[in-house]
């Protein structure tokens, strides 16, 4: 499915924070998400963030992100596995767009 989300990352976490659909549906609850993705996508993610962010440092790129992707959002939640983790999964199938909040 067609999504919008926020994603926030730093030095330790990544995930999202919010997304929702097309018809403006929110499908990650407050908590948020962790990421998966498919092939390469999770270093496109990246790639991508650090050219609109002109991010020039070693370390995973810091911000905040607006990203529309296709992807689909993990129905049963799973236990934190760190502090700023979500309780879902949203796996990442395709990019579209990565902006800069």
């Amino acid at each position: 499915m067609l999504l919008t989300c926020r994603w926030f990352s730093n030095f330790e976490n990544s995930r999202f924070e919010q997304c929702r659909t097309a018809n403006g549906v929110e499908a990650v609850p407050e908590d948020g998400a962790s990421l998966a993705c498919l092939d390469h996508l999770c270093a496109e993610l990246e790639t991508r963030a650090r050219r609109v962010a002109h991010w020039a440092h070693v370390e995973p790129v810091w911000g905040v992100f607006t990203v529309r992707l296709y992807g689909r959002v993990s129905v049963e939640p799973h236990e934190k596995r760190y502090l700023g983790d979500g309780t879902r999964t949203v796996l990442v199938e395709k990019l579209i767009e990565v902006r800069k909040r």
